[in-house]
């Protein structure tokens, strides 16, 4: 009879601290969830990039042939943007006759630092109209997203990084700073995680015809 006392009395401290337990831990994940919530609102409910580049001095606007904005799309679009807008105006050496900007994609990694992110120039130079709104033009044999996630694999959460560097025969390749859009890949898809918000209105005006690869 002892020896059931001594059961029941096992059971009836044990179940109570195994109870405690799980009320612990449950009450921990639904913090936790919610100090994730709460970050992410705080942030303004938006993805974030999870690289830094201190050469990005402003941000790309990519903009359809219909004159409006885009911010998403299939990776085998040709083109997936047909204008690229930027927001940083030509510096001195830059701003003069012959003066053109090439679209490149990163491949951001995680723990390497941007200036090491391996890439590829997805046009042809392209001549723009006005040295203080750079712009660049995609065509249908411009490389596609596709083409570059398949050679540079989008390993870090799915990020693509474009850059929009301008060139003149004075100073060459700007590449100290330059105008920069994040890009998220997921399967065969792509949407804008950040970027400009430029007008598209006239977009095709901002660059040059016949300066591009047809």
């Amino acid at each position: 009879m002892s020896s059931t006392k001594e059961q029941v009395a096992t059971m009836s401290t044990t179940t109570p601290r195994r109870v405690r337990t799980r009320v612990i831990v449950v009450v921990a994940l639904v913090a936790a969830a919610l100090v994730a919530a709460a970050l992410y609102f705080l942030r303004g409910g938006e993805e974030q990039a999870p690289y830094d580049d201190a050469r990005s001095t402003g941000l790309l606007t990519l903009c359809g042939s219909d004159g409006t904005a885009v911010t998403e799309g299939k990776i085998g679009d040709k083109p997936f943007a047909p204008v690229v807008l930027g927001s940083t105006a030509a510096p001195a050496g830059f701003d003069g006759d012959g003066r053109v900007a090439v679209l490149y994609a990163h491949q951001p990694r995680a723990g390497v630092d941007a200036a090491e992110f391996s890439g590829q120039q997805l046009i042809a130079p392209t001549s723009y109209a006005d040295p203080g709104a750079p712009a660049a033009a995609l065509t249908a044999r411009s490389t596609t997203l596709a083409a570059f996630v398949a050679a540079f694999p989008a390993t870090d959460d799915g990020y693509v990084q474009l850059r929009l560097v301008l060139s003149s025969p004075e100073g060459g390749a700007l590449t100290d700073h330059y105008d920069t859009a994040d890009l998220r890949v997921d399967g065969d898809s792509w949407h804008l995680v950040r970027g400009g918000h430029a007008s598209c209105a006239g977009a095709a005006d901002a660059v040059l015809t016949g300066t591009t690869t047809p």
